[in-house]
């Protein structure tokens, strides 16, 4: 397994096809994730085809003008689910604390906070 955009975008060899397949976490929910089969039998192949598939996911899923979410961080651990600073304020909150954050930096960047 590979982690590329911190933890946001996964890929995996699947061992029986030996093909690569891309899972996108770009939030807790089910609705904001996302698994693809690349059709890449190698790495050097499959990479850019999930960085085009996890582009798409991301304007479609989180497109930039919706409500900040502490999942959109930097800061926020996608295999755990919680503030990698260990704020109580981001779980309490379901997400939304992230319009008040000081720390909060956007996965994207350019964001304006």
């Amino acid at each position: 397994m590979i982690r590329l955009h911190a933890g946001r975008l996964l890929l995996l060899c699947d061992r029986a096809d030996k093909t690569w397949h891309a899972h996108v976490i770009l939030g807790p929910k089910p609705e904001h994730q996302l698994e693809a089969d690349t059709g890449a039998l190698t790495l050097s192949k499959a990479l850019p085809k999930a960085q085009e598939i996890y582009k798409a996911a991301v304007r479609k899923i989180r497109p930039f003008g919706g409500p900040l979410m502490c999942w959109d961080c930097l800061q926020w651990d996608t295999q755990r689910h919680f503030c990698a600073l260990a704020l109580p304020e981001s779980k309490r909150s379901g997400g939304r604390y992230a319009a008040r954050c000081e720390f909060y930096e956007c996965f994207r960047g350019g964001e304006p906070h």
